[in-house]
């Protein structure tokens, strides 16, 4: 073999060879090209990498959305009334921390306590919760107990956003009472009913003025001590007793004091 078909040889295999391989890489692409899998990892590839919906990019992003949640506020003011909650009508008002329902049910507002029947602040205080509450219907807010030994509903009491108790606190027209401090359990409100009761202005009354009664009433009384013979009592004799120790009286019998002078049966100017 001469020296020119050696090269021509050459040239051929070569040829060959570059065609095999050109062969070769087109049915590796040929198979991955038909491979189902491969397609489903593209699709799969392409939804994780792209948006589902057409979103403008100006638009903020979502935020992610929370239940509210209602609370009662810190201050112990009653929360946002739910208009689905039970209310009652009050049809009297006992005195600054008790009222009587419609349902029959009397009830003793929780956590406090207000002046009793002859003492300063009483009709005050009374007053303030019959215009806050009487003909109104009010949500009964359950406290730490039911009842008091007196069978008594013991509630919060509100009516609107108004919690009764604390209006009676703020005016200073009733103390923070009934609670830990004074070995019952503690209420819920609690703390904030001492603050508003230690922030409350006192409240005074203003005395009456003392009576005066005649010197005889005063200094006499009655009983064995009194002479027989006047009316009001006059005291046993000795010692003796002026008109300026008695005040006006009646004799009616024997006047061992010398008080009726003139004998009319009355003394002392009570002519």
């Amino acid at each position: 073999m001469g020296q020119g078909t050696k090269i021509v040889l050459v040239l051929v295999g070569s040829t060959l060879a570059g065609v095999l391989l050109l062969c070769g890489l087109g049915g590796v692409a040929a198979l991955v090209m038909d491979d189902p899998s491969a397609d489903d990892d593209r699709r799969t590839s392409t939804a994780e990498s792209s948006p589902t919906e057409d979103r403008d990019p100006d638009e903020p992003p979502e935020e992610p959305s929370e239940q509210p949640v209602v609370e009662e506020a810190a201050t112990g003011e009653p929360a946002e009334p739910d208009e689905a909650e039970e209310t009652f009508v009050v049809v009297n008002v006992v005195d600054g921390d008790t009222i009587d329902l419609d349902n029959g049910e009397t009830v003793r507002l929780a956590g406090i306590d207000t002046p009793e029947r002859g003492e300063c602040g009483h009709e005050r205080a009374a007053s303030v919760l019959e215009r806050l509450v009487l003909g109104e219907r009010v949500r009964l807010v359950v406290s730490d107990e039911d009842r008091d030994p007196y069978d008594r509903l013991l509630r919060y009491v509100e009516v609107g956003n108004v919690d009764a108790g604390m209006r009676l606190l703020r005016t200073g027209l009733a103390i923070a009472r009934y609670d830990s401090r004074d070995g019952y359990g503690r209420h819920p409100r609690e703390d904030a009913y001492i603050a508003a009761d230690e922030a409350a202005p006192d409240v005074t009354c203003q005395r009456p003025a003392p009576v005066e009664e005649p010197r005889g009433f005063a200094d006499t009384g009655g009983g064995s001590d009194c002479a027989p013979g006047y009316d009001p009592c006059v005291p046993t004799y000795p010692p003796d007793l002026d008109c300026a120790d008695t005040g006006p009286v009646t004799v009616t019998g024997p006047d061992p004091h010398g008080l009726d002078r003139d004998g009319d049966g009355v003394a002392c100017g009570g002519d």
